[in-house]
Protein backbone atom coordinates (compact mmCIF):
# COMPACT_ATOMS: atom_id res chain seq x y z
CA UNK A 1 0.00 0.00 0.00
CA UNK A 2 1.56 3.35 -0.86
CA UNK A 3 1.24 6.52 1.00
CA UNK A 4 -1.53 8.92 -0.18
CA UNK A 5 -2.82 10.58 3.11
CA UNK A 6 -0.02 12.58 5.27
CA UNK A 7 -0.86 14.44 8.11
CA UNK A 8 1.55 17.36 8.94
CA UNK A 9 1.05 18.52 12.34
CA UNK A 10 2.06 22.75 11.51
CA UNK A 11 4.19 24.36 13.76
CA UNK A 12 2.75 27.94 14.55
CA UNK A 13 5.89 28.82 16.74
CA UNK A 14 8.43 29.21 14.56
CA UNK A 15 8.69 30.76 10.62
CA UNK A 16 10.87 27.85 9.42
CA UNK A 17 9.34 24.76 9.45
CA UNK A 18 11.35 21.81 8.21
CA UNK A 19 8.39 19.30 8.58
CA UNK A 20 6.01 21.89 6.54
CA UNK A 21 8.53 21.54 3.78
CA UNK A 22 9.27 17.48 4.05
CA UNK A 23 5.65 16.66 4.26
CA UNK A 24 5.06 18.89 0.98
CA UNK A 25 7.90 17.16 -0.48
CA UNK A 26 6.86 13.92 0.31
CA UNK A 27 2.94 14.24 -1.12
CA UNK A 28 4.58 15.31 -4.39
CA UNK A 29 6.96 12.49 -4.54
CA UNK A 30 3.97 10.05 -3.92
CA UNK A 31 0.76 11.98 -5.73
CA UNK A 32 -0.93 11.82 -2.22
CA UNK A 33 -3.07 14.64 0.02
CA UNK A 34 -1.27 16.47 2.79
CA UNK A 35 -3.52 17.70 5.39
CA UNK A 36 -1.88 20.32 7.35
CA UNK A 37 -3.69 20.72 11.24
CA UNK A 38 -2.54 23.76 13.07
CA UNK A 39 -3.43 24.45 17.08
CA UNK A 40 -3.95 27.40 19.07
CA UNK A 41 -2.78 26.19 22.52
CA UNK A 42 -4.62 28.06 25.03
CA UNK A 43 -4.34 27.04 28.88
CA UNK A 44 -6.47 25.58 31.29
CA UNK A 45 -8.97 28.16 32.93
CA UNK A 46 -7.91 28.22 36.20
CA UNK A 47 -10.14 28.84 39.46
CA UNK A 48 -9.96 32.31 40.35
CA UNK A 49 -11.26 35.27 42.89
CA UNK A 50 -10.85 38.03 39.79
CA UNK A 51 -12.63 35.23 37.07
CA UNK A 52 -12.88 38.41 34.56
CA UNK A 53 -8.75 39.19 34.81
CA UNK A 54 -8.47 35.75 34.43
CA UNK A 55 -10.65 35.72 31.32
CA UNK A 56 -9.47 38.57 29.53
CA UNK A 57 -6.05 37.06 29.91
CA UNK A 58 -7.30 33.94 28.38
CA UNK A 59 -9.02 35.45 25.51
CA UNK A 60 -5.94 37.33 24.80
CA UNK A 61 -3.68 34.81 24.80
CA UNK A 62 -7.01 32.73 22.51
CA UNK A 63 -6.72 35.86 19.85
CA UNK A 64 -2.81 35.72 19.68
CA UNK A 65 -2.66 31.88 19.20
CA UNK A 66 -5.34 31.99 16.77
CA UNK A 67 -3.26 35.12 15.06
CA UNK A 68 -0.08 32.49 14.61
CA UNK A 69 -2.42 30.27 13.39
CA UNK A 70 -3.35 31.78 10.18
CA UNK A 71 0.09 33.21 9.85
CA UNK A 72 1.52 29.19 9.57
CA UNK A 73 -1.78 28.81 7.14
CA UNK A 74 -0.90 30.88 4.80
CA UNK A 75 3.09 29.56 4.88
CA UNK A 76 1.94 25.92 4.40
CA UNK A 77 -0.83 27.17 1.62
CA UNK A 78 1.85 29.22 -0.39
CA UNK A 79 4.11 26.09 -0.18
CA UNK A 80 1.95 23.40 -1.25
CA UNK A 81 0.67 25.62 -4.24
CA UNK A 82 4.32 25.91 -4.92
CA UNK A 83 4.95 22.15 -4.87
CA UNK A 84 1.61 21.81 -6.88
CA UNK A 85 0.24 19.03 -4.19
CA UNK A 86 -3.45 18.27 -3.36
CA UNK A 87 -3.62 19.53 0.45
CA UNK A 88 -6.08 20.72 2.97
CA UNK A 89 -5.81 23.05 6.25
CA UNK A 90 -7.57 22.36 9.66
CA UNK A 91 -7.37 24.16 12.73
CA UNK A 92 -8.77 24.14 16.17
CA UNK A 93 -8.02 25.58 19.32
CA UNK A 94 -7.43 23.57 22.44
CA UNK A 95 -5.69 23.11 25.41
CA UNK A 96 -2.19 21.33 25.30
CA UNK A 97 -3.36 17.57 26.43
CA UNK A 98 -6.67 17.71 24.55
CA UNK A 99 -4.91 19.03 20.94
CA UNK A 100 -2.94 16.13 21.92
CA UNK A 101 -5.61 13.51 21.80
CA UNK A 102 -7.19 15.08 18.64
CA UNK A 103 -4.08 15.24 16.86
CA UNK A 104 -3.99 11.32 17.70
CA UNK A 105 -7.24 10.74 16.63
CA UNK A 106 -6.89 12.37 13.07
CA UNK A 107 -3.95 10.56 12.39
CA UNK A 108 -5.83 7.10 12.99
CA UNK A 109 -7.66 7.83 9.51
CA UNK A 110 -4.32 9.01 7.76
CA UNK A 111 -1.18 6.90 6.74
CA UNK A 112 1.84 8.83 8.20
CA UNK A 113 2.47 11.87 10.51
CA UNK A 114 5.26 14.36 9.97
CA UNK A 115 6.34 16.66 12.74
CA UNK A 116 9.10 19.13 13.33
CA UNK A 117 11.47 18.04 16.17
CA UNK A 118 10.47 19.50 19.39
CA UNK A 119 12.87 22.12 21.16
CA UNK A 120 14.46 20.68 24.42
CA UNK A 121 13.50 22.68 27.08
CA UNK A 122 10.32 24.13 24.80
CA UNK A 123 7.36 25.24 27.18
CA UNK A 124 4.87 22.12 28.85
CA UNK A 125 7.13 20.03 26.93
CA UNK A 126 5.05 20.65 23.66
CA UNK A 127 6.51 18.50 21.03
CA UNK A 128 6.80 15.63 23.20
CA UNK A 129 3.47 15.25 24.30
CA UNK A 130 1.57 15.64 20.85
CA UNK A 131 4.36 13.05 19.41
CA UNK A 132 4.15 10.68 22.30
CA UNK A 133 0.30 10.64 22.32
CA UNK A 134 0.50 10.03 18.15
CA UNK A 135 3.03 7.64 18.40
CA UNK A 136 1.62 5.20 21.41
CA UNK A 137 -2.18 6.24 20.21
CA UNK A 138 -2.66 5.96 16.95
CA UNK A 139 -1.39 2.62 15.85
CA UNK A 140 -0.19 4.77 13.15
CA UNK A 141 4.07 5.72 12.07
CA UNK A 142 5.58 9.50 12.99
CA UNK A 143 7.89 10.49 11.07
CA UNK A 144 10.24 13.54 12.73
CA UNK A 145 12.14 15.94 10.57
CA UNK A 146 15.15 17.57 12.62
CA UNK A 147 14.84 21.58 12.93
CA UNK A 148 17.82 22.38 11.75
CA UNK A 149 16.94 20.58 8.20
CA UNK A 150 17.06 22.09 4.78
CA UNK A 151 16.55 18.96 2.51
CA UNK A 152 13.33 17.91 0.92
CA UNK A 153 11.96 13.95 0.87
CA UNK A 154 14.33 11.58 0.10
CA UNK A 155 14.97 7.75 0.01
CA UNK A 156 18.18 7.75 -1.56
CA UNK A 157 19.61 6.25 1.60
CA UNK A 158 18.15 4.56 3.89
CA UNK A 159 19.18 2.70 7.11
CA UNK A 160 17.02 0.22 9.12
CA UNK A 161 17.46 -0.02 12.62
CA UNK A 162 16.66 -3.60 13.09
CA UNK A 163 16.30 -5.48 16.70
CA UNK A 164 13.71 -7.92 15.46
CA UNK A 165 11.41 -6.47 17.75
CA UNK A 166 7.31 -6.10 17.59
CA UNK A 167 8.10 -2.15 17.11
CA UNK A 168 11.03 -2.13 14.53
CA UNK A 169 8.66 -4.78 12.62
CA UNK A 170 6.06 -2.20 12.55
CA UNK A 171 8.49 0.59 11.37
CA UNK A 172 9.29 -1.91 8.44
CA UNK A 173 5.87 -2.33 7.46
CA UNK A 174 5.07 1.37 7.46
CA UNK A 175 8.84 2.17 5.78
CA UNK A 176 7.92 -0.32 2.69
CA UNK A 177 5.20 2.02 1.43
CA UNK A 178 7.78 4.85 0.86
CA UNK A 179 10.81 2.84 0.15
CA UNK A 180 9.88 2.35 -3.54
CA UNK A 181 12.95 3.59 -5.92
CA UNK A 182 15.42 3.52 -3.03
CA UNK A 183 19.29 3.66 -4.66
CA UNK A 184 20.33 2.27 -1.11
CA UNK A 185 19.09 0.43 1.91
CA UNK A 186 21.18 -1.08 5.30
CA UNK A 187 19.81 -3.07 7.75
CA UNK A 188 21.58 -2.17 11.03
CA UNK A 189 22.00 -4.84 13.76
CA UNK A 190 23.52 -3.35 17.28
CA UNK A 191 24.86 -6.80 19.48
CA UNK A 192 24.15 -5.90 23.15
CA UNK A 193 25.81 -8.20 25.87
CA UNK A 194 22.63 -8.68 27.69
CA UNK A 195 21.04 -10.22 25.07
CA UNK A 196 21.10 -12.54 22.22
CA UNK A 197 22.33 -12.11 18.36
CA UNK A 198 18.71 -13.82 16.80
CA UNK A 199 17.90 -10.55 14.64
CA UNK A 200 16.72 -12.57 12.00
CA UNK A 201 18.16 -10.29 9.59
CA UNK A 202 18.77 -12.50 7.00
CA UNK A 203 14.94 -12.67 6.40
CA UNK A 204 14.47 -9.44 6.77
CA UNK A 205 16.19 -8.97 3.93
CA UNK A 206 14.92 -11.58 2.14
CA UNK A 207 11.15 -9.79 2.43
CA UNK A 208 12.54 -6.49 1.80
CA UNK A 209 13.69 -8.27 -1.87
CA UNK A 210 10.15 -9.59 -1.96
CA UNK A 211 9.28 -6.12 -2.40
CA UNK A 212 11.35 -4.99 -5.03
CA UNK A 213 13.78 -3.41 -2.32
CA UNK A 214 17.84 -4.41 -2.82
CA UNK A 215 19.45 -4.16 1.10
CA UNK A 216 22.84 -4.85 2.60
CA UNK A 217 23.20 -5.74 6.39
CA UNK A 218 26.15 -3.90 8.89
CA UNK A 219 26.65 -4.99 12.46
CA UNK A 220 27.48 -3.26 15.04
CA UNK A 221 28.81 -4.42 18.68
CA UNK A 222 28.28 -1.62 20.86
CA UNK A 223 26.83 -0.84 24.53
CA UNK A 224 25.86 2.57 23.69
CA UNK A 225 23.26 1.53 21.09
CA UNK A 226 21.84 5.36 20.36
CA UNK A 227 25.31 6.22 19.66
CA UNK A 228 26.14 2.89 17.73
CA UNK A 229 22.68 4.14 15.70
CA UNK A 230 24.24 7.38 14.66
CA UNK A 231 27.74 6.83 14.03
CA UNK A 232 26.23 4.18 11.31
CA UNK A 233 23.58 6.54 10.02
CA UNK A 234 26.59 8.95 9.69
CA UNK A 235 29.02 6.90 8.11
CA UNK A 236 26.09 5.60 5.74
CA UNK A 237 25.12 9.34 5.07
CA UNK A 238 21.46 8.33 5.83
CA UNK A 239 18.94 10.48 4.17
CA UNK A 240 16.27 8.47 6.28
CA UNK A 241 16.43 6.26 9.65
CA UNK A 242 13.69 3.53 10.33
CA UNK A 243 13.45 2.39 13.56
CA UNK A 244 11.29 1.49 16.80
CA UNK A 245 9.72 3.54 19.25
CA UNK A 246 10.24 3.11 23.07
CA UNK A 247 10.99 -0.27 23.31
CA UNK A 248 10.94 -0.50 27.35
CA UNK A 249 8.66 0.65 29.42
CA UNK A 250 8.06 5.02 29.48
CA UNK A 251 8.76 4.99 33.05
CA UNK A 252 12.54 3.27 32.42
CA UNK A 253 12.76 5.45 29.11
CA UNK A 254 12.37 8.72 31.14
CA UNK A 255 14.48 7.81 33.82
CA UNK A 256 17.14 6.53 32.14
CA UNK A 257 16.94 8.40 28.48
CA UNK A 258 16.63 5.64 26.21
CA UNK A 259 17.18 5.19 22.75
CA UNK A 260 14.52 6.48 21.15
CA UNK A 261 14.60 9.82 23.46
CA UNK A 262 18.42 9.85 22.87
CA UNK A 263 17.41 9.68 19.31
CA UNK A 264 14.70 12.54 18.82
CA UNK A 265 17.64 14.50 20.50
CA UNK A 266 20.46 14.13 18.36
CA UNK A 267 19.09 13.27 14.97
CA UNK A 268 20.67 14.89 11.88
CA UNK A 269 18.12 13.04 9.25
CA UNK A 270 14.43 12.55 9.00
CA UNK A 271 13.60 9.45 11.35
CA UNK A 272 10.32 7.18 11.05
CA UNK A 273 9.30 5.41 14.11
CA UNK A 274 6.85 2.82 15.29
CA UNK A 275 5.69 1.68 18.20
Amino acid sequence: MRVKDILLALSVRDQNDPARDYAISMAAHHQAHVTAVAYALVPETPFSVYPRFVSGVVEQFRAEAEQAVQAAWKGFDQAACAGKVEHSFEQATFPLLDAASDFMFRLRTADIAVMTQHKSGEPERFGDVIFESALFHSGRPVLVVPRGYRGQFSVERVLIAWDASVHATRAVFAAVALLAGSTSIRVLTVQERSKGDDFRESALLQHLRRHHLQADLAHRSDRDIPEAILREADSFRATLLVMGGYRHSRFREFVFGGATRLMLNKMAAPVLLAH
